[in-house]
This record gives structure tokens, sequence and C-alpha cells, in this order.
């Protein structure tokens, strides 16, 4: 049976019967049903994001590596931790990679030893924060004569590691 409307004289606002079952709806009582549904759009964990490094996670020492955090689309931001989650910065500038999914990325000019070690990202979507991603181990190798070695010239951020935005923690 299709919803039919009927007008009562003390009201001017439909009221609708659903399907013969008895369900009336009012117009104060269908924004509390979007409502419903938008709030329960909210329940459950969010995906957990994934975190990787460009070219790759083992590094030549004062070589540049950027570490990227993916996710949802929606995403307010990104923060990357290092393992004890004593050091962490986060990253405002996200992207949109296409309809799902959004990056943060975070740089370090040239890694140093104190930049080897475990990293994991986590986003913030509101109104809360995501799980951890998996840890990405960061693995800083000596180079031996290599002569294409950048050279860090003073006030460079060597061994610091920024997000788009340019403010950084030192990783040491």
């Amino acid at each position: 049976m299709p919803p039919s409307s009927i007008q009562l004289p003390f009201d001017s606002s439909p009221i609708r019967r659903l399907g013969g079952v008895g369900i009336f709806l009012t117009g104060v009582s269908l924004p509390v049903l979007c409502l419903a549904q938008t709030i329960r759009t909210h329940e459950g964990p969010l995906p957990r994001p994934s975190i990787s490094a460009e070219p790759g996670t083992v590094i030549p020492l004062g070589r540049p590596v950027t570490l990227q955090c993916r996710g949802p689309v929606g995403v307010y931001a990104f923060r990357l931790e290092r393992e004890d989650r004593s050091e962490y910065k986060d990253n405002y500038n996200v992207f949109r990679l296409g309809p799902f999914e959004s990056e943060a990325r975070f740089r370090i000019d040239s890694v140093s030893e104190a930049n080897a070690g475990l990293y994991r990202c986590i986003y913030y979507k509101t109104p809360r924060w995501s799980e951890h991603s998996d840890y990405l181990d960061l693995v800083v190798k000596e180079t031996s004569g290599d002569t294409d070695s950048p050279v860090t010239e003073p006030g460079s951020s060597a061994g610091t590691v920024t997000g788009t935005e340019g403010s950084g923690f030192d990783a040491s």
C-alpha cells in the first residue's frame, strides 16, 4: 500500500501512514529519524590507516625520505608517531587522492641514524581518532664512499620530520 497523506483540522502538517503497519510520522519526527540515522553512521571503529615510505624503507644516510599516511576521505589531520609515542608530528595538510582515500606526507630532508626506527600513523576524523596503522621500520644504512650523498647546509632541516606545512619535530 503506498503512503497516504491525511490532513487533520487542528494541524497543518501531514501525517503519513507507511505500509499499513501503523507507523505515523509528523513533520517533527522525520528530522529526528534523519538525525538518528546520521548518529548511527558514526558507530563502530574507523578504518585503520596505512603507512608507507618513498622511495622505500631502507634509506642511505643523508638522503631524503617521505613517510605517507593514508586513510579515508574526510580526515581532518594525520599524526605520525615514533615507536614509544613520546614524539609525534601532526599534519593538517591532508590531500584527497580519490573518491575514497586521503593522504598526508611527512618529509625527512636528510636522514640520520637518529631517524631510524619504528613509525606508525593515526588520523582524526570527527568525532574521534582512528586505530593505529601497522608499524613501518625505517632503516638508515651507512654509505661507504658515496659521493652523491647530499651535504647538509647550515639551517637545513636534516634529521627533522616535517609535514607539508613546514613545521616539524626532531626525530632523534
